[in-house]
């Protein structure tokens, strides 16, 4: 119900045109309604007179599997982030990368750009690395463009950096769509689990939980890299 205008050709001249980047099932859909509430004409997906937030950003490409494709972003100004607490999301992750047209489209992307496969079904039945490391990679891909504000929606605090970057007033309420989906949220992950994933990627993945600003996620994701060390 968020259609854009289908108005693409040199909107990244507009010098309030906002690019939000992100993941999947972390808090892109609620901040561009946030800057609907805001006054802001900023899209979910598709492009809106003040921009747009999508996951699929930084992909490049002119063509997603949902809603409006911008290609390269080298030329946007006006570029952030939007995070949510990677261990509060991980439960909301496995069941998105059950949607092939989602999991499908990161794993060419990051295969492409990193040169490492996400693991299939088979490999990873429980889900739980899947998510780790499609987190971890995605804001990797994320902040390889130098995003100016990273706004975790997790962290009301935030809202005044939001508002500060977008140069109006930013107030959440309970009115503001989140489209989250509490029936599809897996229940199986628990920080307990994390002991069983390489020590590699607990490292990396503790790396990116602290640059986004979630250093109590870090610290308890170094902690079951130091268990695996340690065994």
């Amino acid at each position: 119900n968020d259609k854009g205008d289908g108005t693409l050709s040199c909107i990244h001249h507009r010098k309030n045109f906002f690019v939000g980047l992100g993941h999947p099932r972390c808090g892109t859909a609620f901040t561009a309604y946030l800057l609907q509430s805001s006054g802001l004409e900023v899209g979910h997906e598709y492009v809106r007179p003040n921009g747009l937030v999508s996951w699929m950003l930084p992909a490049e490409r002119y063509r997603n599997p949902y809603g409006d494709a911008i290609g390269p972003l080298e030329d946007f100004s006006r570029i952030f982030c939007v995070a949510r607490s990677p261990l509060a999301a991980i439960n909301s992750i496995i069941p998105e990368n059950s949607d092939t047209a989602s999991y499908s489209f990161r794993t060419r992307i990051l295969k492409n750009r990193f040169e490492i496969t996400l693991p299939t079904e088979a490999e990873d039945p429980d889900g739980i690395q899947s998510a780790v490391m499609s987190y971890t990679l995605w804001y990797e891909l994320c902040m390889s463009f130098l995003p100016q504000l990273i706004y975790r929606v997790d962290r009301p605090e935030d809202d005044a950096l939001l508002a500060d970057y977008v140069g109006r007033p930013v107030r959440r309420s309970d009115e503001i769509g989140r489209n989250s989906r509490p029936k599809r949220r897996a229940t199986h992950f628990t920080p307990d689990a994390l002991d069983s994933l390489p020590h590699d990627w607990l490292l990396r993945f503790a790396e990116m939980a602290e640059g986004l600003g979630y250093p109590d996620d870090a610290a308890m994701i170094e902690k079951s890299a130091a268990g695996r060390a340690a065994g």
